[in-house]
């Protein structure tokens, strides 16, 4: 066996010379090149929100923060102002937008949820544009339980989905090859036809019916298979899962000649890295020349060897790396990928986070002094925190599950797929979650590059979607007759003072103010004349196109998770009756018919966008339609056998829950509303005979109001940076505990907490009247990319 050495070339955004390495005919100059140019020039973005909690209930607002990091050391992002989030309801259709201004990275926000919000798990996003350039784009998406009286809408997808086989399991050989007569590990994922690992044991038999090894699930499904395959000799696994269904699957067939990569990650201190080669491979390629890369977190190790004994071995002391994800590759003569391996190196190099109150317990509405200490390496961190305190006895917490500042950018931000119960990983480190860990880095691919592409690269391509700043405003003129203004001038201003700009059109009569930053609704006065000076133009303001964001919805993993529905297509409306029963499908398949042409009446944006809600807007303007407490009713053309129900709404193609109420319903966010009666109402079935009232609403953008003062004059309120709530914390005076309701759930939400140069920081609230224990939770970063996460629990007696 001989043993290498490593030779270490760090790519911390920086390129480095490599003349004291000898290039051979496909050298590791060209692959580390390759690595530089990935973590300089195509540094990717990434984001993560840390919510105050879990579940919600309608009604409730959602707090978060932002985190968005910059490259492989997940250092806060100056290169992007702008963050997009979205809150999106189960059928994948946008209930509410917002863009954040970023500053240094970080940003804040909240989502308002309708009281009449349906319950469900919705999801939020947030992405830059940026990442869009990306074909794997790292966009962040959460499932997010709400909890609602008003029963869950159903929106399923036109096309049945039959479940063939109620389990599937996929093995995975270590290093990507399985090679005759070389000792092997194969992992194994199973998982049930909603993506959830389930258990799983059996046995492998060869094509002899000889029994060769026996094997179960140790971790959510997954498990090591240790076989040694012989020449000649298939291999079958015979499975039983856990509620008796049994099932026979082939194993992957093993070359007969190759080379095989074994990484035991057993020891915290050591990475071990085992190279076999088979004998006749050995025979064919003795004393060519073989190298290994290790990526992680924008470094790369390297060693080149020659191939002169059928096994080598590798000895890496882990404290030389960062925490995260590592990728080793093994390289041929010729330059080709042979072999690949993730690993997981857990090193306890996080912040150190150490929370305290000055109480050991505390008193139903009683004030709580909390302060905490942030320190790396026994030196005090200056760092960028959130803080949320939950009510644990009413919103049950499972530590496993949580999606944490840690799980997100070390983890799952770092993988393909879904990675069930995150936290499980992080939150108790023992010898069982690493070996579990282990396998999970064999069961799942690297999302950062794959090398074929990377080797592959040609010249760099321009960016499709160019970098945030701020918001641009945009528009064009014209002459009465559409001509096109050129060399015109436009001036902007808001409408209570300050700096005026202005641009000149182009040929084509366009303008642009790049990279503004403004509230939402921020009233402008545009004012445009011609080259000579005339006010008589019109003028036209571009619409805030919706971002083509498609990637990264998360499954639910529930015991009952929904069918897809297919890309591009809308999904139908199905109905349910009181009971919940599912009723026939209605397939709308010719859209026309429920356009302006066939409904009883339309009402657009235009004729209610100036009032205060859609209820007011809509109240007197739609014939025989009366709304009470924001629920349309019909009130003509309808039997009073069949009348006293309220209107079928319809959003957007997804049935409503009976009698939801259009009160919630920004008016802004609204193309139309069209109502139908009677015969034009017959495709909803029995939840139409009274009636439906069908809401569109322009997806990912709020409604500019432009209006026209004068000629060559108009004012102009688009949508801005959404200004985040204050998190509302009351203060009981006196000694003498609140009497009054308080039965909060979110007790305290701080997203803009600085530690000062002592690593130090503190914060004040009351409790609510609940008792029980109270969970604080702080997540961070440093400047240097550093993250931190603690959690401190407490009782209220």
């Amino acid at each position: 066996m001989k043993r290498v050495s490593f030779t270490v070339l760090c790519l911390l955004f920086f390129a480095r010379a490599f003349s004291q390495i000898t290039k051979p005919a496909i050298s590791l100059d060209d692959i580390v090149a390759h690595l530089q140019t990935l973590s300089t020039t195509k540094a990717a973005e990434n984001v993560y929100l840390h919510f105050d909690r879990a579940r919600y209930n309608a009604g409730d607002t959602i707090y978060f923060k932002a985190y968005l990091t910059l490259g492989e050391q997940h250092q806060l992002s100056k290169l992007n102002g702008v963050l997009h989030v979205d809150l999106l309801n189960k059928a994948d259709s946008l209930v509410k937008n917002i863009e954040l201004q970023t500053n240094n990275g970080l940003a804040w926000g909240d989502f308002a949820l309708a009281k009449n919000l349906p319950k469900g798990i919705y999801h939020i996003r947030a992405y830059t544009r940026w990442m869009l350039n990306n074909a794997d784009a790292n966009i962040f998406d959460k499932p997010v339980t709400i909890n609602s009286t008003v029963p869950e809408t159903q929106a399923l997808s036109t096309r049945s989905t039959k479940i063939t086989n109620k389990f599937d399991i996929q093995f995975f050989a270590e290093g990507g090859t399985f090679v005759d007569d070389i000792p092997a590990k194969l992992a194994f994922k199973a998982v049930d036809e909603h993506g959830v690992g389930v258990d799983v044991k059996g046995v492998v038999v060869d094509n002899l019916n000889t029994e060769v090894t026996k094997f179960e699930a140790k971790h959510l499904g997954m498990g090591i298979i240790f076989i040694t395959p012989v020449e000649g000799r298939t291999y079958k696994a015979k499975l039983t899962y856990a509620d008796g269904t049994k099932a026979t699957v082939d194993l992957p067939r093993a070359d007969v000649k190759g080379m095989t990569m074994l990484v035991n990650n057993d020891s915290p201190g050591k990475l071990l890295i085992e190279i076999n080669a088979s004998k006749a491979y050995y025979i064919e390629n003795k004393n060519k020349e073989i190298s290994v890369v290790i990526y992680s977190n924008g470094s790369v190790r390297s060693v080149k060897t020659v191939l002169d004994s059928q096994v080598l071995d590798l000895n890496l002391a882990k404290k030389d790396f960062q925490i995260g994800v590592v990728q080793v590759t093994l390289f041929s003569n010729t330059g080709e990928p042979m072999n690949e391996r993730l690993a997981f190196i857990q090193n306890n190099d996080l912040i150190n986070i150490q929370t305290a109150s000055d109480k050991p317990t505390y008193a139903a509405s009683g004030k709580v002094h909390i302060t905490l200490n942030a320190k790396k390496d026994d030196k005090p961190v200056a760092g960028y925190f959130s803080a949320s305190v939950i009510d644990a006895t009413k919103i049950p917490v499972d530590e496993s599950a949580e999606a944490t500042i840690l799980t997100h950018l070390l983890l799952t931000s770092q993988l393909k797929g879904v990675v069930e119960q995150p936290n499980y990983y992080f939150a108790n480190v023992t010898n069982d979650t690493r070996a579990n860990l282990d396998v999970l880095m064999l069961t799942q691919g690297y999302r950062r590059f794959e090398w074929k592409q990377l080797l592959g690269a040609g010249a760099a391509t321009a960016a499709t979607y160019p970098v945030e700043k701020g918001i641009d405003i945009s528009g064009s003129i014209t002459l009465k007759d559409g001509t096109p203004v050129e060399n015109g001038s436009v001036t902007l201003l808001t409408q209570s003072g300050g700096n005026m700009l202005s641009q000149t059109t182009d040929a084509n009569g366009k303008f642009t103010f790049p990279n503004l930053v403004y509230d939402d609704n921020t009233p402008f006065v545009i004012q445009a004349k011609t080259s000579t000076g005339k006010s008589n133009v019109l003028i036209t303001m571009d619409e805030q196109k919706p971002l083509p964001v498609t990637g990264n919805v998360l499954p639910e993993l529930t015991a009952t998770a929904a069918l897809l529905k297919p890309n591009g297509k809308t999904q139908p409306v199905f109905l349910a009756d009181a009971s919940g029963k599912m009723l026939k499908e209605v397939v709308v398949a010719d859209k026309s018919y429920i356009g302006p042409d066939h409904a009883s009446q339309t009402i657009s944006n235009n004729q209610i966008r100036d009032q205060g809600s859609l209820a007011n807007g809509l109240a007197g303007r739609l014939n025989g339609v009366a709304i009470r407490g924001g629920v349309p009713y019909l009130t003509d053309k309808v039997s009073e056998l069949m009348q006293g129900g309220p209107m079928l709404i319809v959003l957007d193609d997804v049935a409503q829950a009976d009698g939801t109420g259009i009160d919630d319903y920004n008016i802004v966010d609204i193309e139309s509303v069209k109502v139908l009666k009677n015969n034009d109402a017959a495709i909803y079935g029995v939840r139409g005979a009274n009636g439906v009232l069908l809401i569109k609403t322009i997806k990912n953008k709020s409604m500019p109001i432009n209006k026209t003062m004068a000629p060559g004059l108009i004012t102009y309120a688009p949508k801005g940076f959404y200004k985040a709530r204050t998190f509302y914390s009351p203060a009981y005076g006196g000694s003498t505990p609140n009497a009054g309701p308080d039965d909060r759930r979110t007790i305290y939400w701080n997203p803009d907490l600085v530690t000062d140069k002592d690593g130090s920081a503190s914060f004040d609230y009351f409790n609510a009247n609940g008792k029980g224990n109270y969970r604080v939770v702080i997540e961070g970063i440093d400047e240097n990319g550093n993250l931190g996460r603690g959690v401190y629990v407490y009782k209220v007696e």
